[in-house]
This record gives C-alpha cells, sequence and structure tokens, in this order.
C-alpha cells in the first residue's frame, strides 16, 4: 500500500511539470561605429514565451566583421509578438545589456536595441528581416540598420522550485536530450603572430566552459566560452560553435574525437580583425565513470584576418547526463537550478584601473546559473559585464562553489568562494586570473522565486585589482527532469 501511494505522488509530481516552449535566436547586421566605419554584428540567443503575445531571454553579440575583434555584449531581450496570419508573425522588442571591447566608443558599456521583424514561419523555422537601433547611452555608437533573424524551436518539460525526487515509471515515451557540461583550460602558442600594438604574441591561457549536444553515439554539436586567464592577453574572450563526431574504441572507456569550430573572439591585444575565428581540433578522453569524462586536446586556432594564428592545448573536465523532455520509462531524477539575474558593484573604482579615470565604482551586469548538488551545496557559474564607470568593454567569467543554510522563516543565508576570468575595459587585472569569497542573504517571495543581497571581495595576484564588491539580484529555482 505504502509503495503505491508514493508511486501515486511521484506521477502526481511528472503531471505538474511545466511546459516550455521559445527559440534559439540568430541574427545578423552591420552597425555603424563612427560615421566612416562600420562594423559586422551577429547576435546569438535563446528566448522563452511567458504567454502567447510575450517572450523573453538571454542574448549575446558579438563582432565578426570590421576591425574591432573582441567587441561583445550580453544581455536581457524581450517583447511581444503578434500572429498577422497562420505563417507570418509580427515581433517588437527590447535588448538591453553590457559590455563593449575592441577599442570600440562604447563608453560605460550600457547597450539598449529596440527592433521590430517580420517573421516567415517555415516547416517550424522562423525566417525574419527587421529594423534595430543600437545605441550605448554613455558612449558614442549610434546606429539604425536593418538585420535578418532565424529562429529555431525549443520546448521541453520543467518543475518549479527545487526538488530532490526519484521518480518511477513504465510504460511512457522518452524524449532525451544527452549533454555533456565541462570545465575546459586552454593553453595557446602563437605561431609568429603579432599584437596590435607590432611585438611578438607570447603564450597565454584561457577558462571556459563547454556544452555539447549528442544527437546519436557518434555526432554532436558543442557550444564553448572562454576567457584569458594567464599571460599579457587579460581582455581577451572566445565563443565558439560547431560539431564534432567520436568515435568510441570498442569496450574500452576510451574515445577520439575530431572538432570543428567557428565563432568570434578578440581584445587583450590580441590581432582578430573583424573577429571572426576557426578552431579544428583533435581530442582524445576517457570515461572516468557513468557520469564523468576528462579528455585533452591538441588543434589550431586562428583568425580569417590570417594575423592570428595558435597552436591549441585543451584539458576538459566533464559531466554527462541525460535531460528528458518527456514521460519517461524506468528511473527518473530531478536537476535542481536556479538562475540569478545579478548587479554587481566594484566600490573602489579609483584603485581598479591602470589610469587613473576618476571613477568612484563599477557596475557589472550579469547572471548565474546554479546546480544544487543537495539541499544546501551547489556548484556555480557567473558572467558579468561593465555597464557603468567607464568601463566598457570588461569582462568575467568566474566559477564556484556555495553553501545556502536552510531556511529559517522566509530567510537563508549563503556563502561562495569563487575563481574567474576578466579583463578589458581598462581594468588592472593583468592576466585576467582573481579569486572571490562572499556571503548574502537570501529572501524567499515564493517557492520559485527569491530576493539575494551580499557582499564580497574580489582580488588576484599581484594585487592591483583588488575591491569590495556588493551584489543584489533576482534568484528563480526550478528542476529539469534526468534520467
Amino acid at each position: 500500500m505504502k509503495k503505491h501511494i508514493i508511486l501515486s505522488l511521484f506521477f502526481t509530481t511528472l503531471l505538474s511539470a511545466n511546459k516550455y516552449s521559445g527559440n534559439y535566436k540568430f541574427t545578423y547586421e552591420n552597425i555603424d561605429v563612427t560615421p566612416n566605419e562600420s562594423m559586422g554584428l551577429v547576435g546569438i540567443g535563446v528566448n522563452f514565451d511567458f504567454s502567447k503575445y510575450i517572450y523573453g531571454g538571454l542574448e549575446v553579440y558579438s563582432s565578426v566583421k570590421g576591425k574591432r575583434g573582441g567587441f561583445f555584449t550580453v544581455g536581457f531581450d524581450g517583447g511581444l509578438r503578434y500572429n498577422i496570419s497562420k505563417n507570418v508573425r509580427f515581433n517588437s522588442g527590447l535588448f538591453v545589456g553590457a559590455g563593449g571591447g575592441g577599442a570600440a566608443p562604447q563608453g560605460g558599456g550600457l547597450m539598449l536595441r529596440p527592433y521590430s521583424q517580420i517573421d516567415i514561419n517555415i516547416q517550424n523555422y522562423n525566417i525574419g528581416v527587421g529594423i534595430s537601433h543600437i545605441r550605448f547611452p554613455n558612449g558614442k555608437i549610434k546606429s539604425t540598420q536593418e538585420y535578418i533573424s532565424l529562429e529555431l524551436p525549443l520546448s521541453g518539460n520543467f518543475l518549479k522550485g527545487h526538488r530532490f525526487d526519484t521518480i518511477r515509471l513504465n510504460g511512457h515515451t522518452e524524449i532525451e536530450h544527452n549533454l555533456n557540461l565541462a570545465i575546459i583550460a586552454k593553453h595557446y602558442t602563437p605561431k609568429s603572430s603579432k599584437n596590435l600594438d607590432g611585438t611578438i604574441m607570447k603564450p597565454f591561457s584561457l577558462m571556459g566552459i563547454e556544452v555539447s549536444k549528442f544527437y546519436n553515439k557518434n555526432i554532436y554539436s558543442i557550444f564553448q566560452a572562454a576567457g584569458a586567464g594567464g599571460g599579457e592577453n587579460a581582455g581577451y574572450m572566445e565563443i565558439f560553435g560547431g560539431f564534432g563526431y567520436k568515435w568510441n574504441l570498442n569496450s574500452l572507456p576510451i574515445y577520439l574525437s575530431l572538432q570543428t569550430l567557428i565563432g568570434a573572439g578578440g581584445g587583450g591585444r590580441v590581432n582578430s580583425g573583424g573577429g571572426l575565428l576557426y578552431s579544428v581540433d583533435m581530442l582524445v578522453g576517457a570515461n572516468i565513470s557513468k557520469n564523468i569524462n576528462i579528455s585533452a586536446s591538441i588543434g589550431e586556432i586562428g583568425a580569417f584576418n590570417n594575423k592570428f594564428k595558435a597552436i591549441k592545448y585543451s584539458l576538459v573536465l566533464g559531466y554527462k547526463t541525460d535531460i528528458v523532455d518527456d514521460s519517461i520509462s524506468k528511473k527518473l531524477h530531478t536537476l535542481p537550478l536556479s538562475f540569478r539575474l545579478l548587479n554587481k558593484t566594484y566600490l573602489n573604482g579609483k584603485k581598479l584601473f591602470k589610469n587613473n579615470k576618476g571613477v568612484k565604482q563599477i557596475n557589472l551586469l550579469g547572471f548565474a546559473i546554479d546546480y544544487y548538488l543537495n539541499k544546501n551545496i551547489y556548484l556555480t557559474g557567473q558572467t558579468f559585464w561593465a555597464y557603468k564607470g567607464k568601463a566598457g568593454g570588461y569582462a568575467e567569467g568566474i566559477f564556484g562553489l556555495g553553501y545556502k543554510t536552510n531556511k529559517w522563516h522566509k530567510l537563508s543565508l549563503y556563502s561562495e568562494i569563487l575563481i574567474g576570468v576578466g579583463g578589458g575595459g581598462g581594468v588592472s587585472i593583468d592576466g585576467g586570473l582573481f579569486g572571490s569569497i562572499g556571503c548574502g542573504i537570501n529572501y524567499e517571495i515564493s517557492k520559485d522565486l527569491s530576493l539575494i543581497t551580499g557582499i564580497s571581495y574580489a582580488r588576484n595576484h599581484s594585487k592591483h585589482f583588488s575591491t569590495k564588491v556588493v551584489n543584489v539580484g533576482l534568484e528563480y529555482k526550478f528542476s529539469l527532469l534526468s534520467k
């Protein structure tokens, strides 16, 4: 009888799962950086449908044409849509983000992009054309232009709040996304390349993340994002996407892979032209356990302007999971996750710049994604981008470990130990690597939404980058389903 009650509760949990829908979004436009200079800008994002008419999500823009390689902005996109007919749709929205780079006149880094477009639906793919206006309110970039867009469908299931259940059901259809989530370390050895100032480029190192999605046992797609954390190119950042092919060596836990990627990157004195990059890798890896894998690779990275080329060595530590989008057979686990929208303020801005700009503080916009190992301990990945304080172009990528206390009434405390890479915007951070320790208060508004406020201290090894930090934000708690 007890078993029947438990199974019934698990079945109820699955039926109460919330469906999400949305799209992956890609755009391209040419913007005017100055009256005599243009820049090709690619946008990549993911949007979710909040209702029939309202959508919102995250988006990143990067330079791929011109001479501003290393120009990136990250932020939040949202808007309204209306179906004119069965296959024609009108969208209008606003992107609010932060970033810059490539020595562009972005000022503090705040970017606004209102837009309107018409979409035509062809077999669930939306192809669109539109008009956008890009403006940096505290900088000099102001441009209105046409753009093209492509949207690919996205859908699945999730549970509100954090769940730590194991669910067992039988006889249902199964839809999976086989993902490998990884931390990646890279080392670049330039091949007779020169920096923007004409000096010989020295080797430098990077840290980042990698997400791979497998379509079968061999073919997979890849997304990578990394930033410089050692050497003389602090502020260099890159984003890649591409495909790989994996060879499993019979019954051995060892595999080989070939990967081909294309992306955008630059900054930190790297002469990447407009920012369009390629990367090719040969990889050998091993499955340490059912979920954990490690791999090493050698390859080549280069800019299409032929002025930046390097041999690339990489080390990847991955975690494999199967995200489930529908009812499943056998056993189902929940993956408790949090998305945090954050504003971070560096308080002693006067000491953070290579040249004193008379700035008291730097404001950064960012977000964090947390994975809870249990009800108290979580892993976190974070990114921040300057939008105020004359540091436009400064960006960070951060990883670490956090601890949250059990809830008392509606309050809980948290603490975090973090390590990250950052650079750009004239901030004095040397090689780019820094650490941070902090704590704060979490106030629960509802089962899935909380207010956050906290303080922390960040510094790098040379003491040039040393600051007290104030954080405020919102946290949304949810759980995905996994085998």
